[in-house]
């Protein structure tokens, strides 16, 4: 692949611009609030000490009238104040009689000779930020007549001093930020790539097989990246089941249609062969027609099979009485048992019980059952069916007393072509379909179906179903 900006890229590229904005904007409103924080601060201890000062009104001296004791005053009221504070008394006309600062304070700032621009129209108390000082000018009023100005002066340059260093601190770790946020988004994003290049030829290379080898991620890949191969192994992994049973299924239906067709061909050309009389050529036809008559019903069930993988069977749903369709296949089922002296036994509520169903198909899972109930029950034998409800489902339970099947079969018999006797099936007509056919069915109409049972006293398979609430909600 070529090096150089590559539209994968893009994403990494403004996640980062994205914080560089986040960090700039949160950097901002963090030195802007300290800023004013601090701002805040000051204008409030200006106010507290020019509350607490006692320089009446009528100490201040006119222009030069008592200065220099008024001075000493003042420098002593100033040694009470902040160190960052110098004091100073103007005259009306905003002329500077005196200031003073504490001993040792550095001359950082000083008070202006003059303030006569802001005494015409000063007449309130009002803190301004003149240079690098935070100035507040009080005026001093006599008996109603303006007398002076008193004006406090807080020192700024260390404050700017540590914003300055706030501001570097911010853009340093700004900067660290950044760049460790590059470098980790780079390692992730080049070992996700590798990851997905690796995949990429992974799936080039791959092949239809049984038993695919899983793709393996790197340690360091990101979680998109192990999730996208944990699909990808997941997707082979249905192929390889798909396919393994595609191939069963073609070598099952070859076995199921190469047997009847042996038979036939081979009855055929003894017939042929040897001279026949017409009742041993009509035994012979008897016997072609009950074997095509099993690879039609083979073949329609495995029709039957493909179009549901494919979906191309819709569900005629309507209203059906499970009550009177199960007393029905009572009836006809009681007939086939007559042949083996099987008594079907019957339990069922007197009143309807309805679901929203195909009642042809639902007619088909019923007389399999009892169908496969009667076949593997020995004479004089019992089979019970029974049919119940609850408040959210109904229930099937198609017991019988036959020959039973073994643990080791119970969790396969509901698959295609799976038989626990193929030769006593194939003699009956068993397709191994059946069951797969229930399957698909009763889970169509959103139910289950399990089969219990043991070997030598009988099984019980039961059919659980949504009721017609339930099933038209699903």
């Amino acid at each position: 692949m070529p090096d150089g900006p590559q539209p994968k890229n893009r994403l990494a590229y403004w996640s980062l611009l994205l914080l560089a904005l986040i960090l700039a904007g949160g950097g901002f409103l963090y030195y802007t609030s300290i800023q004013r924080q601090l701002y805040t601060r000051i204008d409030d201890r200006l106010k507290l000490v020019a509350a607490l000062s006692d320089l009446a009104p009528s100490a201040v001296p006119t222009r030069g009238t008592a200065e220099q004791s008024f001075c000493e005053r003042l420098k002593k009221a100033a040694a009470a104040t902040d160190n960052q504070l110098q004091l100073g008394i103007y005259t009306a006309n905003g002329e500077l009689i005196c200031s003073a600062r504490q001993p040792g304070q550095n001359d950082t700032i000083a008070l202006p000779r003059s303030i006569q621009s802001l005494s015409q129209k000063t007449v309130k108390t009002e803190v301004t930020l003149r240079g690098n000082g935070r100035n507040l000018i009080q005026p001093l009023s006599r008996d109603g007549d303006l007398v002076g100005y008193l004006v406090l002066q807080h020192d700024l340059k260390p404050i700017r001093k540590h914003f300055s260093l706030v501001l570097t601190v911010l853009l340093l770790g700004s900067i660290a930020v950044l760049t460790g946020f590059a470098l980790l988004q780079r390692r992730l994003t080049r070992s996700n790539l590798m990851t997905i290049r690796r995949l990429t030829r992974a799936m080039d290379r791959a092949q239809a097989d049984i038993e695919p080898a899983h793709f393996r991620t790197l340690k360091q890949a990101g979680p998109a990246a192990r999730n996208l191969a944990h699909s990808y192994n997941g997707l082979m992994d249905r192929m390889a089941d798909s396919l393994k049973r595609s191939r069963q299924f073609a070598a099952n239906v070859t076995h199921e249609l190469r047997t009847p067709l042996t038979i036939l061909r081979g009855e055929t050309e003894l017939a042929l062969r040897n001279g026949r009389d017409a009742e041993e050529l009509r035994q012979v036809l008897e016997s072609n027609l009950e074997e095509i008559n099993r690879m039609a019903y083979l073949i329609e069930d495995l029709l039957l099979l493909s179009k549901t993988d494919l979906g191309e069977i819709p569900l005629k749903m309507e209203e059906t009485d499970l009550t009177d369709l199960i007393t029905e296949l009572h009836h006809q089922t009681q007939i086939l048992a007559e042949t083996k002296q099987i008594k079907v036994a019957l339990q069922r509520p007197q009143h309807p019980v309805c679901l929203h169903a195909d009642s042809l198909r639902l007619r088909q899972v019923l007389l399999n059952l009892l169908t496969n109930a009667i076949k593997y029950t020995p004479e004089a034998g019992r089979v019970e069916v029974s049919l119940s409800q609850t408040e959210d489902q109904v229930e099937i339970e198609i017991s019988d007393t036959g020959i039973g099947i073994d643990s080791e079969h119970l969790d396969k018999i509901f698959n295609r072509f799976y038989r626990i006797d193929k030769t006593d099936n194939r003699h009956d007509g068993g397709s191994g379909l059946g069951l797969a056919i229930v399957k698909w069915i009763v889970e169509a109409h959103g139910g289950t179906v399990n089969v219990s049972s043991v070997p030598n006293r009988g099984s019980t398979f039961k059919v659980y179903l949504p009721t017609a609430e339930n099933s038209q909600q699903n």
